[in-house]
C-alpha cells in the first residue's frame, strides 16, 4: 500500500474513533418543575374553528412565571398562530391532541422568519408527547407554486425564493437556545422547513415522526444551522426535500474551529427525501459529524455534502458509518457545485455546457470549468470524509464526487462499501481512496474518472 493511501486510511480510522463519543456529550439535559398548566384551563376550546393562540401563550406564560413546568395539551383540535416557549417549559401534546397551524401569512412576523412554535433565547425546553403538530402546508405550497408558474425561468434556490417574496414560515424554530428536546411527537406538513435550529446548543430530537408529501416544496425535516451538540436519533422521516441539512452560514469568532459541530444522526428510518446532508452553506465550517446506522428506502439521495463557490468553507471529520439503502436514486453526492437549474427544463438544457449534466434540480458544468481564485470562507474545502460500511441496491447513479479545479475534494475514503447501480461513481477534481469497496455498475464502468479525479 502506498504511503499516501495508508495515511488516508489511518486518518479515517482516527476520525471514527474521535467521533465515537459524540452522542454522550451532545444530549440535552432537561428537568422541569412539577407545576402543570392545562391549555383548556386557560381558555382553549380545541374546536379547530376558533383560534386558541392566546390560551396557549397564557398557559406558557403562567408556567414560566412560576419557574417552569408542563404546559399540557389534551385531546382536541387546536388552531393556533405563532407561540413562544420559554425557559423551563415542557410542552406536552398528548395522544389525540392536534395542534394546527394558521394559514394566514399576516399572523406570522417577518424579518427573522418566525415559526409556529418558537424557542428563542431559552434554556431547558422540551416538546414531547404522542400528539400531532400539523403545519397545514398545502395552502402555502400552492401559493408558492403559483408564483413559480408565473416565472418558470427562475431557479428555486434561496435567493430566488427571497426575490419571489416566499413568506412561508417554519413549523418549529429554535434560536439562540440550549438544552432543547423533541421526543415522540408527530410533525407534519410544514409550510417550509419543519424543524430549524439556529445558533443553538445541546439539542436532542428522538423518536419523532416528520412527514410531508414527497412533492411538497422545500419541506426539509431538520435543519441544524450554526448549531452544536445535536443528536438526531430513532426518527421516521419522509418529506419533500432534505432529511437533515447541517449548515454553517458565516464565521463566528466564538467558534473558530467550526460554527456547526459535534452532530450525531443515528438510527433513523428515511423514506422520501433528498438525503442526509451537509450544506449548502458551509462558510462557517462544519466539523465532527457522524451519520450512522440509518436506513433509507426510496429517497432521491442518500448521503450528501453539497456546497458551492461563495458559500463554501471547511468541512472536516465527517463519518458516514454502517448505513443501508434500498432503491435510493443516487446514494452518494459530494460536490462543490450546487447550483439550481431553472424550473423550465428547456431553459436548463440551454445552460448546459459540454460535459455538463443535471441531477435532480441541480446543474453541473463540464470538466473543463476554469479554476477561480481561492477565497477564505467562500471556496468549498472538503477533507477527512469517510464512508465506512454502506450497502445500496437499486440505485440509478452510484454517486458523484465533484470538487473544484482550484480546490479538489482532498480526502474521501470509501471503505466496506457495496453499491449496485445502473451507472457508476463520477469522480472529478477529487481524490478517492477505497478499501474493500465494490461498485457494481450495469453499464460496466464502476468509476467514471474525469479531470483531476483519482481512485486508489
Amino acid at each position: 500500500m502506498k504511503t499516501s493511501t495508508a495515511r488516508r486510511l489511518m486518518l479515517a480510522s482516527a476520525a471514527l474513533a474521535a467521533l465515537a463519543g459524540t452522542a454522550a456529550h451532545a444530549q440535552s439535559v432537561n428537568r422541569f418543575p412539577d407545576k402543570v398548566c392545562d391549555v383548556r384551563e386557560h381558555g382553549a376550546g380545541g374546536t379547530r374553528i376558533w383560534f386558541d393562540t392566546e390560551a396557549f401563550q397564557s398557559a406558557i406564560d403562567d408556567c414560566a412565571k412560576a419557574g417552569g413546568g408542563t404546559v399540557r395539551v389534551v385531546r382536541g383540535e387546536y388552531l393556533i398562530g405563532p407561540i413562544w416557549l420559554k425557559s423551563n417549559i415542557r410542552l406536552e401534546i398528548q395522544k389525540g391532541a392536534e395542534v394546527l397551524a394558521a394559514t394566514d401569512p399576516a399572523l406570522f412576523p417577518q424579518g427573522e422568519r418566525a415559526g409556529l412554535i418558537n424557542v428563542k433565547d431559552a434554556d431547558n425546553v422540551a416538546v414531547v408527547g404522542e400528539g400531532l403538530i400539523d403545519g397545514q402546508g398545502a395552502v402555502w405550497w400552492e401559493r408558492i407554486r403559483a408564483i413559480w408558474r408565473s416565472s418558470p425561468n427562475f431557479a428555486t434556490d434561496g435567493q430566488a425564493r427571497q426575490q419571489q417574496k416566499d413568506d412561508r414560515p417554519r413549523l418549529i424554530l429554535v434560536s439562540h437556545s440550549t438544552n432543547v428536546r423533541f421526543e415522540g411527537v408527530r410533525i407534519e406538513n410544514s409550510p417550509s422547513f419543519h424543524l430549524v435550529l439556529n445558533d443553538s446548543d445541546h439539542v436532542t430530537i428522538d423518536r419523532v415522526r416528520i412527514t410531508a408529501p414527497s412533492s411538497a416544496p422545500n419541506t426539509d425535516a431538520i435543519d441544524p444551522i450554526n448549531s452544536r451538540h445535536v443528536v438526531i436519533t430513532n426518527n421516521v422521516i419522509s418529506v419533500g426535500d432534505d432529511i437533515v441539512a447541517v449548515k454553517s452560514n458565516g464565521p463566528d469568532a466564538r467558534y473558530p474551529d467550526a460554527v456547526s459541530s459535534d452532530i450525531l444522526i443515528s438510527g433513523n428510518t428515511i423514506l422520501a427525501g433528498r438525503g442526509i446532508c451537509i450544506g449548502s452553506g458551509t462558510s462557517g465550517g462544519v466539523a465532527r459529524v457522524r451519520v450512522e446506522n440509518n436506513s433509507f428506502d426510496g429517497s432521491m439521495y442518500g448521503l450528501r455534502i453539497k456546497t458551492m463557490r461563495g458559500k463554501g468553507g471547511k468541512v472536516r471529520d465527517v463519518v458516514f458509518k454502517d448505513n443501508r439503502m434500498t432503491d435510493v436514486e443516487t446514494p452518494l453526492v459530494f460536490t462543490s457545485y450546487y447550483e439550481y437549474r431553472p424550473l423550465d427544463i428547456k431553459a436548463a438544457s440551454a445552460q448546459l455546457k459540454p460535459g455538463g449534466f443535471m441531477l435532480g434540480n441541480q446543474i453541473w458544468p463540464g470538466p473543463d470549468d476554469a479554476a477561480q481564485p481561492v477565497v477564505v470562507d467562500k471556496t468549498p474545502d472538503m477533507d477527512g470524509i469517510v464512508v465506512d460500511g454502506l450497502t445500496a441496491t437499486g440505485a440509478d447513479l452510484a454517486g458523484i464526487a465533484v470538487g473544484l479545479p482550484e480546490r479538489p475534494i482532498a480526502g474521501l475514503t470509501l471503505r466496506n462499501v457495496r453499491i449496485e447501480a445502473k451507472r457508476g461513481l463520477l469522480v472529478r477534481n477529487a481524490a478517492v481512496t477505497t478499501a474493500r469497496t465494490v461498485v457494481a455498475a450495469t453499464d460496466g464502468t464502476p468509476f467514471k474518472i474525469e479531470a483531476g479525479g483519482s481512485v486508489k
